[in-house]
């Protein structure tokens, strides 16, 4: 597998866990774009465990060269949130399955 396939798989694979985080704590009630970088977490709890695979997606990405900086991450965050807004019956499919 070429570096750059890496590189592409490990970012999407850090932005899903990202996401997956970030709907979790908005569900949670709190500011996401205050406390994603800094909270910590009960042990036992959800939030922590999403924060935990979001942190190992981001280090496994760095270790091949692809490194996000916390700025990059919540604009990442924030343009998910407004794509789900755009379409709140989820993605546009190009079949009338729905």
């Amino acid at each position: 597998m070429s570096n750059t396939k890496e590189r592409g798989r490990l970012g999407d694979i850090l932005t899903r866990e990202f996401n997956e985080y970030v709907a979790a704590l908005i569900e949670a009630g709190h500011d996401w774009e205050s406390v994603w970088a800094t909270a910590t977490w009960p042990p036992d709890s959800t939030l922590r465990w999403l924060h935990g695979r979001f942190l190992l997606a981001r280090e496994c990405a760095a270790m091949i060269g692809h490194r996000f900086h916390d700025e990059e991450i919540a604009r990442l965050g924030r343009e998910h949130l407004e794509y789900l807004a755009m379409f709140p019956d989820g993605p546009p499919s190009l079949t009338d399955d729905r």
